[in-house]
């Protein structure tokens, strides 16, 4: 395969498969790409819609709302193991949803860049914030925040609810000078917001290098200075040794993957450990059907919920330190 070629993994789905797809796909490869012919604006996680199978009237042609969700891998070692673990967990859903095999393709990595740009413009949300890619230069209303960015293949772009409702959760709770931890950065979007937000000490991390680097070439894009005073990106999950440092912790990632990281399964440190004593943790990409799981697992740490915001399907939850379940330095 040619190394500028790209592998396009596609599942075309009905709309209640369409979220268990790209839940899959965000589980192992970081990101998913939904195309859906009701409208003629990008939406989702990296989406772009499209009209097929629909009516000139946005109706779909056989009654059902289809949807296309993609993702797309790399060649080498680690897009074959991507690969075979996205064929077994499509495997496992077409148990439990009616759905045809994936197709794969080769596509150029030039031409998969240039139709994505297409579609990611600038996007205002919460208050005050404002997305725009590079190639961009939007209108800035007085007041706003603006965030600058190149997502890349795998990594957010701001346009999926679960991003907008931490932007929307951050602009509520973030503290000008006081410190906030970033679990599961991926482009850094949040890391980069809270910055613009006043937190200060960000730290923000990630378990995939190439999201590392993302995040830490849109700090530069935003002339955020990469330090321990300003926003650091670090390889790894949970950082030891910072015991009831933050006031304020964002994880941004999926219900069970939060529920683990509460617990700590995933390594020694525990999701609370870092967390300030009374301090708030805001946890999102939580479907609505699974936020018992989450808040099963912050109560067993001491955790309560104190709001909740949702869009669509999409959840996120703001749960504050109550003092018990777990002993800590702050």
């Amino acid at each position: 395969m040619n190394p500028d070629e790209l592998i396009e993994i596609a599942v075309e789905v009905d709309g209640e498969a369409a979220e268990a797809v790209a839940e899959l796909f965000n589980r192992f490869n970081g990101g998913d790409w939904v195309e859906d012919s009701r409208a003629g604006e990008a939406s989702g996680g990296g989406a772009v819609l499209e009209s097929t199978g629909y009516d000139d009237r946005g109706r779909p042609e056989d009654g059902r709302y289809r949807h296309v969700v993609k993702t797309y891998l790399k060649p080498g070692a680690r897009g074959r193991e991507i690969q075979r673990r996205l064929e077994e967990g499509l495997w496992r859903l077409r148990l439990l949803y009616p759905m045809p095999e994936p197709s794969l393709r080769c596509v150029r990595e030039e031409d998969w860049a240039h139709a994505w740009k297409k579609h990611f413009k600038p996007l205002r949300i919460g208050k005050r914030v404002l997305l725009t890619p590079v190639w961009e230069e939007p209108d800035v209303r007085p007041g706003e925040l603006v965030v600058r960015l190149e997502p890349g293949m795998a990594f957010g772009t701001g346009l999926h609810p679960t991003t907008r409702l931490c932007v929307a959760a951050l602009e509520e709770w973030v503290r000008p000078n006081e410190p906030l931890l970033d679990v599961g950065t991926g482009s850094g979007v949040l890391a980069l917001v809270a910055a613009r937000l006043g937190a200060r000490p960000v730290w923000a991390t990630d378990i995939d290098p190439l999201a590392v680097g993302a995040a830490r070439e849109n700090a530069a894009r935003n002339a955020i200075p990469l330090s321990k005073d300003s926003l650091q990106v670090e390889l790894g999950s949970i950082p030891p040794g910072q015991a009831g440092r933050f006031p304020l912790i964002v994880a941004n990632i999926l219900a069970e993957v939060l529920a683990g990281l509460l617990d700590g399964v995933y390594g020694n440190v525990p999701l609370c450990e870092p967390l300030m004593r009374g301090g708030r943790l805001i946890l999102s990409g939580i479907l609505a059907d699974k936020v018992a799981i989450v808040q099963a697992a912050a109560a067993r740490h001491g955790l309560c919920e104190v709001d909740r915001l949702q869009e669509e399907d999409w959840v996120a939850l703001v749960m504050r330190d109550t003092g018990g379940g777990r002993e800590d330095g702050g």
